[in-house]
């Protein structure tokens, strides 16, 4: 059982096992402490920050070696709740720019980005935004990024939380292909909630609405040259804007958006955890890491059986496959949703909550990212769990760490994706 403090009491107690990783989780519980994050030169600023700081920006994190905007406006304003209502009834505006632009340009761009990706990039039109997985020969997961494909010799990776240029980098000084890789000086912003197709019309004209999901067009807004991707973080109607040379054109670019989106009652925002929990869509570094494959995470639409081609981590990922379809699966933990029971969390989770198959049980597995969703009016959660307890109705229970609820033991029961 857990003592008041959080930690468990006998310092003999077993931890989650682990034993499928070669680089354990940090499951320690340590509270949150009472500092502040020290802004330096050792992470970078996006063109965007001081204006989201002008905007109300109270806190971030680092995300892509940057500073990452994750709440605007103070507890006594309505918080992150005021943001979700800002959200889906109105309009949000993002700055996503730690979501670094790598491109990879050249006479083998298709070649080389179709060896790194799981998915057959040579089916993907030009101009056309998709959601790719990359792995190491193992299978693990390196990343999860957007891919741009702008032609067959240019694509731009908005990439999750890691060094994926290094890796791509890496790669190529093996395989030699004709491209060149580099980070361009494109930074985003998410224009997301129910009142994003006007605010798009408003700034881009009628192409907007126009654009299919995953689509990609060039544009001018402010007379700024955009790329525009009909793509999100949030789970609402939505679209990333990247705005070219954006060192030297954000506030112009941000300002504008601000100027239209007045009609729109359009809130500055970061990304919004709830809807993003409750469609399944995993954060990188969070719910997800170097660590596990694709099949762990639901991904196993993304690792296609016929690719004509070979890419890294073919072989192990075709092995597991085939372990699981013989019911032996090659890991013991797999990514679930969680309806939860207690107080509605109203803050980012500071620790891994540790769940128990009961109230007195060893605990098994732990939850990565919950919020209070207004919507369901319940707690959810994304949580890793054994492969046998991964079962819709299956009956668990979440242990959070003093000072994070008043609640030591916290029913939940597992949920299939979206969670309803």
């Amino acid at each position: 059982m857990p003592h008041e403090s959080g930690e468990w009491t006998d310092p003999n107690f077993p931890s989650v096992d682990q034993s499928d990783r070669t680089v354990p989780v940090n499951l320690r519980q340590t509270g949150r402490p009472d500092i502040k994050l020290l802004i330096s030169t050792r992470a970078r600023k996006s063109p965007y920050w001081h204006l989201a700081i002008e905007a109300g920006c109270r806190r971030a994190e680092v995300y892509n070696r940057m500073y990452l905007p994750r709440g605007y406006g103070p507890p006594e304003g309505g918080g992150s709740a005021a943001e979700y209502e800002a959200l889906t009834s109105r309009v949000t505006l993002w700055d996503i720019a730690a979501a670094r632009q790598i491109q990879v340009q050249g006479r083998e761009a298709t070649e080389f980005v179709n060896y790194v990706v799981t998915r057959d990039v040579t089916r993907l039109a030009s101009m056309r935004a998709a959601y790719v997985v990359l792995c190491d020969p193992s299978g693990r997961m390196v990343n999860d990024p957007l891919l741009l494909k702008i032609s067959p010799d240019e694509y731009w990776f908005s990439i999750s939380d890691s060094d994926l240029s290094l890796w791509l980098k890496g790669v190529n000084v093996g395989k030699g292909f004709d491209v060149r890789i580099q980070e361009i000086d494109v930074s985003p912003v998410q224009i997301q909630g129910a009142e994003a197709n006007g605010l798009m019309t408003d700034l881009i004209g009628d192409v907007a609405t126009e654009m299919p999901a995953f689509g990609l067009l060039e544009a001018e807004l402010a007379g700024l040259p955009v790329l525009v991707s009909r793509t999100g973080f949030s789970g609402e109607a939505g679209f990333e804007v990247y705005l070219k040379n954006s060192s030297l054109y954000a506030e112009r670019m941000w300002d504008a958006i601000l100027r239209a989106g007045e009609k729109y009652g359009l809130t500055v925002t970061g990304p919004i955890q709830p809807h993003r929990i409750t469609s399944g869509i995993i954060a990188w570094g969070q719910d997800v890491d170097n660590e596990m494959v694709p099949f762990q995470v639901g991904l196993a639409a993304h690792i296609p059986r016929n690719k004509a081609s070979d890419y890294i981590g073919r072989d192990a990922l075709e092995q597991m496959r085939a372990e699981i379809s013989a019911g032996h699966h090659p890991y013991k933990l797999t990514m679930v949703g969680l309806r939860m029971e207690g107080e509605p969390i109203a803050d980012y989770l500071s620790d891994f909550w540790l769940v128990a198959p009961s109230p007195d049980a060893e605990p098994v597995g732990f939850v990565t990212s919950a919020s209070y969703a207004p919507k369901l009016q319940t707690n959810v959660g994304l949580a890793r769990l054994p492969v046998e307890l991964a079962v819709p109705g299956t009956q668990v229970y979440v242990f959070a760490p003093a000072g994070d609820s008043t609640s030591r033991s916290i029913p939940a029961v597992v949920s299939a994706f979206p969670i309803e």
